[in-house]
This record gives structure tokens, sequence and C-alpha cells, in this order.
């Protein structure tokens, strides 16, 4: 499975680029059928806030699943972002899992 971070107008750190990755590799003990990873990581510096936004891109043969996470920090922000990814990609394999299951009415 390849993961590539795209931070957006500024650079990250090799620890938060390893902890990123480590993160969303679990991804692929949902669902093994997990092709790659985009992350977008974004600061909305411009917010009185700073809130910080980990958008995910996760492509699966057929769709792709769009996910995202705010948060006080990027790993906040990711760690929300890992949790929706984890339930739409569960749901995904679930999908695909219920598609070649034999009805009972047609058995």
């Amino acid at each position: 499975m390849d993961i590539t971070l795209e931070p957006v107008d500024f650079n990250i750190s090799q620890d938060l680029n390893d902890h990123m990755r480590e993160m969303f590799n679990k991804l692929s003990k949902y669902n093994d059928q997990i092709v790659g990873i985009d992350l977008y990581l974004k600061s909305n510096a411009n917010d009185e806030n700073g809130e910080k936004t980990v958008d995910a891109k996760i492509f699966l043969p057929g769709n792709d699943i769009y996910v995202s996470g705010e948060g006080d920090s990027f790993v906040s922000a990711a760690q929300d972002c890992y949790e929706v990814a984890k339930r739409h990609v569960r749901k995904a394999k679930e999908k695909v899992k219920d598609r070649y299951q034999k009805r009972p009415d047609k058995a």
C-alpha cells in the first residue's frame, strides 16, 4: 500500500511523517484491497483557533473513500480522520462480502 503525505504550504517533521504513515498503514488490516492513501495536511492559520485539518483519499478498487478530520494538532486531526476512515473501510469491505454471499431465495 502506497501512502503519500502532502502538506499544504508548509513542511512537516520526519517524526510526524513517520507517525502518520504508521497510523494509516494499520487500515490495511480492516480491508486488504486498499491500493493507496493520499493524506493532505492543512493548517488553518487564519482562524483564531488555528485548527489543523487532515484529509484522506483512500483508493479502493471501484470507489474511492474521502474522509476528513480536524483537531488542535495534526496528531489529533489524524486520529479523528483515522477513526472515520476505519469505519468507512470496514463498511466497504462488508459491502463486497455481502455482494458475493449466496442469497437464501436463490439457493
